[in-house]
């Protein structure tokens, strides 16, 4: 699951990654992991973003909707997540 979703939000999400965080931002997923107390999944990604002035408009909302949107892809959608998110501020290549 962790490469599925990693390929979905860095390859066919790669649009609306650029339009909420900027050219070249990427999201690397560091777990998935099931919390059978809370019956969810635990998600724990890093995303690298280029442009800070548009993480100020959409901060970890956007994350939070492509991870939906990549869950409703991978067939996950009805199963409920909790972000864990780190961020960080990479130059432009």
């Amino acid at each position: 699951m962790k490469t599925c979703l990693s390929v979905l939000l860095n390859y066919v999400f790669s649009k609306d990654l650029e339009a909420l965080y900027g050219k070249d931002s990427y999201i690397i997923i560091n777990h998935v992991k099931f919390c059978t107390v809370n019956k969810h999944y635990l998600i724990d990604c890093k995303l690298f973003m280029t442009d800070i002035s548009l993480f100020e408009e959409s901060r970890l909302d956007g994350l939070n909707f492509l991870i939906e949107e990549s869950l409703k892809w991978s067939n996950f959608e009805h199963d409920k997540f909790a972000l864990v998110a780190t961020y960080d501020l990479v130059s432009q290549s």
